[in-house]
């Protein structure tokens, strides 16, 4: 019997190697902490290496549209992307893919860095169940129940907060959380939407 390890157990190495990962980045716009790129890619890189893993991606499509402006009246550009991803057995070449999916939104060119750090983002987290303290149902509250937010700052929290992030979010509550689902539905309002665009 080879002693040799699968990729799936592997994996699960690396998923039980992550145990919680605290935020370590705050959006002041928006007033919210966040679990930063760096964080995620720094913890993960490891745990990879010492299985022996190896993640690669690749973009195939990405589209840009114009969306509303920001409250200051400056152009708001959202950029949405796809593109597959691998998990590769260094000992065994033996892979396990998938697609990604991600989107942006900026007022100059930083949309596509977006819609890639968020889709990969949400690949990494999404694979390895990697809990962050979040709480859906939270509606704002620490575990103390005191508000996390400055309720002076309510309605600016609120007018900045981008529209299609909040689709998709409750495009995920529609599907139960079948993110394949909310997905092909997430583009095909995207495509009614830009040929709305077209025809005005």
């Amino acid at each position: 019997m080879s002693d040799k390890k699968t990729l799936t157990s592997k994996l699960l190495e690396v998923s039980k190697a992550i145990k919680y990962l605290s935020k370590d980045k705050t959006n002041k716009m928006q007033g919210y902490s966040y679990l930063s790129e760096a964080k995620i890619k720094e913890t993960i890189k490891k745990a990879f290496e010492d299985s022996g893993i190896i993640f690669n991606y690749s973009t195939e499509s990405v589209r840009e549209y114009e969306v509303s402006p920001t409250s200051k009246g400056t152009k708001q550009f959202c950029t949405i992307a796809n593109g597959k991803y691998s998990f590769i057995d260094v000992d065994s070449d033996h892979e396990l893919n998938g697609t990604w999916f991600g989107s942006g939104t900026d007022t100059g060119d930083k949309g596509l860095y977006k819609a890639i750090t968020g889709g990969i983002k949400y690949v990494l987290n999404t694979n390895f169940l990697i809990p962050t303290g979040d709480d859906p149902e939270n509606d704002g509250e620490n575990g103390n129940g005191k508000t996390t937010r400055n309720p002076g700052k309510k309605a600016e929290v609120k007018k900045n907060i981008d529209p299609d992030a909040q689709l998709k979010r409750e495009l995920m509550e529609q599907y139960k959380g079948d993110a394949e689902a909310a997905k092909k539905e997430y583009m095909r309002i995207l495509k009614e939407r830009q040929q709305k665009l077209e025809v005005a």
